[in-house]
């Protein structure tokens, strides 16, 4: 009885595969370098940021003034058809009583 054996050789890396693993290696590197690169001088300057904030915050004041004006102050929303805003607490005062009152209606 004879037996066969099969012998597999390894073969070492040939030029021409190292060569391809290298030339991918190198893109992508390039790729996130260049990445970087191009995210760096996309950025704002920290003065263009510095003015940037001031100019959010400028406007956050202005709109929180805004809201407390109208939350605690009476006017008028539109004279010709007759809407006023009024201060916020004194709403919650107004609409109380009518509330409590179509809850004890749905209470059995």
């Amino acid at each position: 009885m004879s037996h066969n054996h099969t012998t597999i050789q390894q073969r070492p890396w040939s030029s021409t595969g190292i060569l391809l693993f290298l030339g991918v290696l190198f893109l992508m590197i390039a790729a996130v370098l260049g990445g970087l690169w191009l995210n760096r001088s996309a950025s704002a300057t920290d003065s263009e940021d510095a003015d940037r904030a001031v100019a959010r915050a400028k406007n956050l004041a202005e709109l929180q003034s805004a809201d407390t004006t109208a939350l605690t102050t009476y006017g008028w929303n539109d004279k010709a058809k007759g809407v006023v805003h009024l201060p916020i607490t004194r709403a919650m005062e107004l609409v109380l009583p009518s509330l409590q009152a179509s809850e004890a209606k749905e209470q059995p």
